[in-house]
């Protein structure tokens, strides 16, 4: 089938990009296109009524604590006794204290909202419409001009060799995800998304990250290719259009992506902190406490290293990149080439070193002497308050960790595709770290860690193995 195209440039912004999430029980009702963005307007900012406290119980959620915490005014947002975390408010300081000094409560901690992800400012985009979907996505519009990021990591040799991901479902913890664009549309499984933004109850994506990241993964192929094809996409909304979400959507995102099967998590969010934080310390156990529960159901999760230009082997001890240096993450740093040459650089703004980044993959930037095509290319979502993407046929450019992590989300979908007799999270990881191509001819490099992904090589992996673990220092002993 003929392509046709109708292609407008125009600079905008360049996204550099990290983030955290949340969780509700129903599926959401998407709304129209002004009707999402005019509740958005309106409500930017709040967070719901009252503060909301994360308690961490310790042998379970008892119904004497449930009691205790309504008999004391609280209101119980979510609860999850799978990990033994509850969200509340309404609590008095007189009822904190009280909570606080039960014997069954383990912690009691104020949560957190965070700007996991930077704001939208400016990046190129383009639209286009384009043939039917094809597993092989060598004739995606776009694909021969800007993705390189494709042909680095050997996923399009990958395409017509594997199961390109069928029967694999990753969920992406972000902004949401546009279903109606027309490289997603029909890729995401609406019965296993969901919001977890009191203020956008709804999948759709107001910012354009989530939309982006998710693209990466699986496509239709049509103006752009991505990773696994025929993978099937999850959208649980944890941060609101502005980026920012709170600890406790982000782990009740991580619940909820395990309950309705996942297979892998991405993580395109984060943020780099110091434990001297004020409740900080506790909340971050909580958080590991939901890692911890997707790892034990065989869920790999997947999360960008950071964005701050740190060398995590020299980083204070009290601070911390999380998610990515958590345990039972597989942390990815970004590459990008320059004037479309070596394409294995160091990105100028990834965090780097072997003891908190495991793998690199493509993540773009623009930098003097560099060209636009040496950034990352994928989908806009068409709910966008940042860019006019309405026509459902748009993309953006743009350069972060948060765009080289689902590279490997779509590489574990493409394991997991292949080796599904085989469900832990270990083999996924396994595959990834190993096969990956030394960037500087070392089996372990003190600055890119294994390496760079190669997706054709994973797919080959049938080994078993038992995981990498973290440095020592950086798991939490909390094992819940």
């Amino acid at each position: 089938m003929r392509h046709t195209s109708h292609i407008g440039l125009s600079l905008a912004a360049i996204a550099y990009g990290v983030l955290l999430g949340g969780c509700t029980e129903q599926s959401p009702v998407a709304p129209t296109r002004t009707a999402a963005i005019s509740e958005a307007r309106g409500a930017v900012g709040g967070q719901g009524g009252g503060q909301r406290y994360v308690i961490r119980a310790r042998n379970g959620i008892s119904p004497a604590l449930r009691k205790a915490l309504t008999a004391a005014g609280g209101s119980i947002e979510r609860e999850h006794d799978s990990i033994g975390v509850i969200a509340v408010r309404g609590l008095s300081a007189s009822a904190l204290s009280s909570i606080t000094a039960r014997s069954d409560v383990e912690d009691v901690e104020q949560d957190m909202v965070v700007q996991w992800i930077p704001g939208a400012t400016s990046a190129i985009h383009a639209t286009v419409a384009g043939p039917s979907s094809t597993s092989d996505q060598s004739g995606a519009y776009f694909f021969p001009q800007f993705q390189w990021n494709m042909r680095v990591i050997r996923a399009n040799n990958a395409w017509l060799v594997t199961r390109q991901g069928k029967g694999a479902l990753v969920c992406i913890l972000d902004t949401g995800i546009d279903p109606t664009h027309i490289d997603l549309a029909g890729k995401v499984a609406l019965d296993k998304s969901t919001s977890m933004v009191v203020n956008e109850p709804f999948i759709e994506d107001l910012n354009f990250h989530g939309t982006f990241v998710s693209a990466l993964v699986a496509s239709n192929g049509l103006g752009m290719a991505s990773v696994a094809p025929d993978a099937r996409l999850c959208a649980v909304k944890v941060l609101d259009n502005t980026g920012t979400g709170s600890f406790s959507d982000v782990i009740s995102g991580i619940v909820f992506a395990t309950d309705v099967g996942a297979d892998v998590i991405n993580l395109s969010l984060g943020t780099y902190f110091s434990r001297k934080e004020p409740g900080a310390r506790e909340l971050i156990k909580s958080l590991q406490r939901a890692i911890n529960f997707a790892n034990r159901h065989g869920v790999l999760v997947v999360a960008a290293a950071g964005n701050d230009t740190v060398n995590l082997n020299r980083d204070p001890k009290d601070f911390i990149s999380i998610p990515a240096e958590l345990d039972h993450v597989i942390s990815v740093g970004a590459t990008a080439p320059v004037a479309q040459q070596n394409f294995d650089q160091l990105a100028t703004y990834s965090d780097f070193g072997s003891s908190g980044v495991d793998v690199f993959a493509p993540g773009g930037d623009f930098v003097p002497g560099g060209v636009q095509e040496d950034l990352i290319f994928s989908a806009c979502s068409s709910y966008s308050l940042y860019f006019d993407c309405s026509s459902g046929a748009t993309y953006l450019l743009g350069g972060g960790t948060s765009f080289a992590a689902p590279h490997v989300a779509g590489e574990a979908a493409v394991i997991e595709s292949d080796i599904r007799r085989d469900q832990r999270a270990q083999i996924l990881e396994r595959c990834i770290l190993e096969t990956a191509d030394q960037v500087t001819n070392r089996r372990r490099d003190p600055i890119f860690g294994r390496g760079r992904i190669n997706v054709l090589n994973a797919a080959s992996c049938m080994g078993k193995g038992s995981g990498h673990g973290k440095k020592p220092g950086r798991i939490f002993a909390d094992r819940r």
